[in-house]
């Protein structure tokens, strides 16, 4: 897996309405610029906000403002944020809300752990990883001046405790710093690694970004599970606190040094992922997550707000389409789908469904290759990737769409030129649920009538094109450089509510804006750095 192998800048979210000529000036661009492409709620529901940037102007201000960014402009009245017992709507049962943010291409969220003042921990959403992990104390230059935040510090924490031998769970028995502890290393494709010590402390998810709760951490209250509450309310966060083991790393390197969140989440399909731990600990009732993320035009340390985790199933007030389904190929490890066709579609375009089918383009390669050793879903890889064997299909199809070849060199482009770009289209196998619906917006329908029920989802130019705010350039960053293996990774998830659906074995996709602050009208406390 290629966890955090490529940091980047998200490209500009700013949607505009295609021109009917704009795919004539997209080839224009193309030609002259760059002519060488040779070389992309119900009951036991927990929902975490990542609160993007408003669309326009004035939002945009006000996000600014409560971010800290306009440090000496006065709020208004009408910027102040409601609090949470004023939303309009609260969800049912045991819930809650918290914050999710962008970091270089990866969206993590606030993890606060340990007694009695919880410490804060910015933890990547990885569901492609399965150990949740930050730097603890004994951590030697690991990247604490790239971080959101000092190293955890274990004896401040009057509930955290280190795994004897006896009772390692990921971990492996070994001998370090003259003591017995059950050790952890892991190393990733692209050059980096970490080592840590198995600890377990009270933590809970979301809540203020700025501050942990005043009341901390209640073990009376949480030691048989949270109990029901108002999960609107950020300041409830504390009630859904569990005792999560973890990680306590004291070495790393590559990009666990250099990103900008302090951690890892791990949240495949294996014994230890976070969302495991907090179903068994009785926290939420259902085995289900979801990620929604949304992308940002910039960034920055104090908290970029981008879009939405849920934990224990799925909010449907954040679906702008049905939920339809594909099948989750394995009952363990990673998620892992089974794709039928990839297609191009002329004149771009958001969303999955496709008005003229005349403009779509499928990709000329068959299944089997298509799927060469698998395809997962990773929310930790920010880029997507197939197989080299998709590579010479693709780049045909694209010049027959365009009229220009297809790389991965920087190019101007304008707005309208970028909405021009071709939308590639992911057509993924059914899990059997979806009702046969040709006009369904997600669904295949008579652009496969042979398998009408598969799930289809768009990947627009917006989420594949990288934008350098720096060089006012774009990078494609679809690529089909794989031997064997392919993911679908944060760019291409974009736009939609995925879906985790554990007991089910299925993935759901729903597209999505992932706008929580449009959904409840509440923004959490801005970092102050």
């Amino acid at each position: 897996k290629r966890n955090l192998r490529c940091h980047q800048t998200m490209l500009r979210a700013v949607f505009l309405l295609l021109a009917a000529a704009a795919a004539t000036a997209a080839t224009s661009a193309f030609n002259v610029d760059n002519k060488d492409w040779n070389h992309g709620s119900s009951v036991g529901l927990t929902t975490f906000p990542l609160v993007p940037h408003r669309e326009y102007v004035t939002r945009r201000e006000r996000e600014r403002r409560h971010l800290g960014f306009i440090e000496e402009e006065m709020l208004d009245e009408e910027d102040i944020a409601p609090r949470p017992h004023r939303y309009g709507r609260h969800l049912a049962g045991k819930q809650q809300l918290g914050a999710l943010y962008q970091g270089y291409g990866t969206h993590y969220v606030d993890v606060w752990v340990g007694t009695p003042m919880p410490q804060r921990q910015t933890v990547i959403v990885d569901t492609g990883s399965g150990v949740t992990a930050f730097p603890c104390s004994e951590c030697r230059d690991c990247g604490e001046s790239y971080h959101t935040d000092g190293y955890f510090i274990e004896a401040s924490s009057d509930s955290f405790e280190q795994l004897s031998c006896n009772d390692c769970e990921r971990g492996r028995c070994s001998t370090w710093n003259n003591q017995q502890v059950c050790r952890i290393s892991m190393s990733y494709q692209e050059g980096s690694s970490w080592s840590a010590y198995e600890g377990r402390d009270w933590a809970y998810v979301g809540g203020p970004h700025d501050e942990p709760l005043e009341s901390g951490i209640s073990i009376t209250q949480n030691s048989q599970g949270s109990s029901s509450s108002n999960g609107d309310d950020p300041y409830h966060a504390s009630d859904f606190a569990f005792q999560l083991v973890f990680g306590c790393q004291t070495s790393l390197t590559g990009l666990f040094k250099t990103q900008l969140a302090d951690g890892i989440m791990g949240m495949d399909n294996g014994n230890n992922a976070f969302w495991r731990q907090m179903s068994s600990a009785s926290a939420v009732d259902e085995r289900q997550f979801s990620l929604c993320f949304s992308k940002q035009p910039e960034m920055s340390k104090e908290g970029t707000l981008a879009g939405t985790l849920t934990m224990g199933g799925v909010d449907p007030r954040l679906h702008e389409t049905p939920m339809v389904y594909a099948k989750n190929l394995h009952a363990t490890g990673f998620y892992t789908v089974r794709l039928r066709n990839i297609y191009l579609r002329e004149g771009g375009g958001q969303t999955a469904l496709s008005e003229d089918l005349l403009k779509v383009r499928r990709i000329s390669i068959s299944e089997n290759d298509l799927n060469s050793g698998e395809v997962i879903v990773d929310s930790g890889t920010t880029d997507t990737y197939f197989v080299s064997r998709l590579a010479t299909p693709f780049k045909e199809a694209w010049k027959q769409v365009l009229g220009t070849d297809y790389n991965h060199n920087k190019v101007a482009l304008t707005n309208e030129q970028l909405d021009a770009l071709p939308t590639i289209l992911f057509q993924i196998e059914g899990d059997g649920s979806n009702v046969d619906d040709p006009l369904a917006p997600n669904l295949a329908g008579n652009l496969d009538p042979a398998n009408p029920r598969d799930v289809v989802i768009a990947m627009p130019a917006r989420h594949y094109m990288e934008y350098s705010a720096k060089e006012g350039l774009y990078t494609a960053r679809f690529y089909l450089e794989e031997g064997s293996g392919s993911v679908i990774g944060a760019n291409a998830m974009m736009g939609h509510d995925v879906l985790f659906d554990i007991d089910n074995q299925r993935i759901g996709f729903a597209e999505s804006k992932c706008d929580y602050f449009e959904l409840t009208g509440f923004k959490p406390p801005s970092s102050s750095g």
